[in-house]
């Protein structure tokens, strides 16, 4: 239960809120919009069917990186992992620290949450504290961390279930945006695809979280992919549900216009008493969220300092919890470093096109260890091999190329950036591993970094 909940609750974070209102910006009928929801959990499950092969198959602490290494070699191993430490861990957790910051604590503190403005910026200093004070919890162990864990994903999803059904019994499908006629100016093609979802595409992260504690996962071979796939399908159904529920409750014109769908909705259905209740509950699923990429990032340090690619003082573990410490603290630092240099919305951005590109090379991994290594022991084979991966690649470089070529083409800045950031800093990496680890490698005869 607790890898169940680890995935859940990394999956279950701030996306599911504020994602809702772009994609309504970019299709406008209910129908387009729930499909995009619905393809963006398939996607998610192909990615999941997947990996969890390899998870079952060398259960190992570090995540992708491992498979990684194994499946490409060093060099692109070392470039994925560096951006994995650069972008997707420490942008995810300022993302959603941020975006809890800025849209529930206000809510829930009232005039407590502006006493923060003598340190700085409220949103700022909060999203920090978040970050230093589930970090701390993760230093002290994992068997804290995981039962925190379940606390913070089963009481929110149980009631935001009831709160959905709630939603249903009482508007029915007679209002929102079921009553309304699908708009003339419904956006079509695979350009309003690609915009919406990229913030789909960050609300169902996580799908791959138990991989990265895997070496700590007990019977790993049954057990991790039924923790993979499990949670990766019970928050698709749940993202389903609250979706329509948005839909139950807002026109699309008025859902694109909510900022963030999760307290917006409260507020129109139960009044001021039953919107604190909703974004306290909306507050600890985010919490669960921020919890579970701090315990899983922290590990791809970990890894990384033990096969040479990091300072090896990353690969240090508490001689008395077992944890990684100063993985988990320097992950916090560069988290806190990009909540103070980019906004919000940049922070999604910015650890979207960094998961499109490692997530696809993890997943085809899958391909390339069936082709290298045949005979290895399988506990657990992926459904749908070999068309789930391929699929999931297909989706993900598709998007990827889309959001380039729009940028070049002068539209789309902002997302432009975050995609050629993202790829600099892996072509970077792989520049470096190239011209300098390798030929330092070969003059004082050292194993393969």
């Amino acid at each position: 239960m607790p890898a169940i909940a680890l995935v859940a609750g990394s999956m279950l974070g701030i996306g599911i809120f504020i994602a809702p209102p772009v994609v309504a910006e970019h299709v406008r009928s209910p129908g387009a919009f729930l499909t995009i929801w619905l393809i963006g959990g398939l996607s998610a499950l192909f990615g999941a069917l997947s990996v969890a092969e390899l998870g079952a198959m060398m259960p190992r602490a570090g995540g992708d990186y491992p498979y990684l290494r194994i499946a490409y070699g060093p060099g692109l191993a070392y470039a994925a992992g560096w951006l994995q430490l650069l972008a997707i861990f420490p942008g995810s957790l300022a993302a959603m620290a941020m975006g809890t910051a800025k849209y529930q604590l206000p809510v829930i503190l009232g005039p407590v949450y502006a006493w923060a403005e003598v340190l700085g910026p409220p949103d700022i200093v909060w999203a920090t504290g978040t970050i230093v004070a589930l970090t701390a919890l993760n230093h002290v162990g994992v068997v804290i961390s995981g039962r925190l864990q379940l606390l913070l994903t089963g009481i929110p999803v149980a009631i935001l279930l009831f709160a959905c059904t709630a939603v249903f019994a009482v508007r029915g499908m007679d209002d929102g945006a079921w009553a309304q006629p699908v708009l003339a100016a419904d956006h079509t093609g695979f350009g309003a695809f690609a915009l919406a979802y990229l913030p789909v595409y960050f609300a169902y992260s996580g799908w791959n979280a138990a991989i990265y504690i895997g070496g700590e996962i007990r019977d790993p071979g049954r057990n991790l992919p039924r923790a993979l796939v499990g949670g990766t399908l019970a928050v698709t159904l749940l993202y389903m549900v609250v979706c329509a529920g948005f839909l139950a409750v807002f026109s699309m014109g008025a859902l694109a216009n909510t900022g963030e769908a999760g307290t917006a909705a409260a507020r129109e259905m139960f009044g001021v008493p039953g919107e604190l209740v909703i974004t306290t509950l909306i507050c600890l699923a985010m919490l669960g969220s921020i919890n579970g990429g701090v315990l899983t990032g922290s590990r791809i340090a970990y890894a990384m300092a033990r096969a040479g690619h990091f300072p090896a003082v990353a690969a240090r573990l508490h001689p008395k919890s077992g944890t990684p410490g100063v993985a988990l603290w320097l992950q916090a630092a560069w988290s806190i470093v990009l909540i103070f240099l980019q906004t919000f919305e940049q922070l999604v951005n910015y650890a979207s096109a960094a998961m499109l590109i490692t997530g696809t090379m993890t997943v085809m991994a899958v391909c390339v260890f069936r082709q290298k290594h045949p005979d290895l022991p399988r506990p657990y084979r992926a459904w749908g091999y070999p068309w789930t991966p391929i699929l999931y690649a297909v989706s993900s470089v598709g998007v990827l190329l889309f959001l380039a070529l729009r940028s070049l083409r002068g539209e789309g800045a902002e997302q432009g950036l975050s995609v050629g950031l993202a790829v600099l800093w892996f072509a970077l990496a792989l520049a470096f591993h190239r011209f300098v680890l390798e030929p330092r490698r070969k003059r004082t005869g050292l194993s393969p970094t």
